[in-house]
């Protein structure tokens, strides 16, 4: 939902359920790329003016200039301890299993970290903590958005499929050797068809809407290298 951002690499989520690494490698060399030529062939026309600009970067920088500043002050723990409390998070309740309740606190958990680090991201005296602090605030953020997510998704009854697995105590057993917490909940199919989008909506509370939505297709063309290549050689294909 932002305005002219186009990811490229994995960030704009081409692994899939099966992560295909070649179409992952691909989106990376090939997308950024193919969007720097969308850029240059559609949005050349100047969109605001350089004072709106410079008021918007200098704002910008002030904020930055005020968290910084925080960072630098904080006494009682450095970006290190703020790091390692959201990677033990996903680790426990974001990786490849996962739980109703467990998420549930992790969400909880998540947020009470979000409201400190979004203030200051630890303690940083020397130039690497600097940029150390700055990161946190940007992974403290989406580790909080993903397990939002996540959480959505176990609610939502999508059970288990690809990588991830649902724990439930009334679930089918993975495996004889292992304790009987390891139960999984059973794929539900009905969602195959389906996607999952979140939103961020805005605010410092981190306002976020989820949905499911129905699935794409994937377009059928009847485009063949002499007549593709052609339009891209020529600029059609941005039109």
């Amino acid at each position: 939902n932002v305005s002219h951002l186009f990811p490229v690499g994995e960030v704009n989520g081409s692994h899939g359920v099966y992560r295909p690494g070649g179409s992952a490698l691909n989106s990376g060399q090939v997308g950024s790329l193919r969007a720097a030529e969308k850029i240059a062939a559609c949005y050349c026309i100047e969109a605001v003016t350089t004072n709106a600009s410079v008021n918007a970067i200098v704002a910008e920088a002030s904020k930055l200039n005020e968290y910084l500043n925080a960072c630098k002050n904080e006494t009682d723990f450095s970006w290190r301890d703020v790091r390692a409390e959201f990677q033990a998070r996903m680790t426990t309740d974001g990786a490849h299993l996962r739980a109703t309740d467990g998420l549930k606190k992790a969400v909880a958990a998540a947020t009470e970290q979000w409201q400190r680090v979004r203030v200051c991201g630890g303690g940083a005296d020397t130039s690497l903590g600097v940029v150390q602090a700055v990161q946190n605030r940007q992974l403290c953020f989406a580790h909080l958005v993903y397990l939002n997510a996540m959480f959505y998704a176990v609610i939502s009854g999508i059970g288990s499929r690809g990588s991830a697995m649902v724990l439930s105590g009334d679930g089918d057993c993975v495996h004889a050797s292992l304790p009987d917490d390891f139960r999984l909940m059973a794929e539900n199919e009905a969602f195959r068809e389906k996607v999952q989008e979140t939103v961020f909506t805005g605010g410092d509370d981190v306002d976020l809407k989820h949905r499911w939505i129905e699935r794409r297709p994937i377009p059928i063309s009847q485009t063949w290298f002499e007549t593709a290549w052609a339009a891209y050689r020529n600029g059609d294909i941005y039109q």
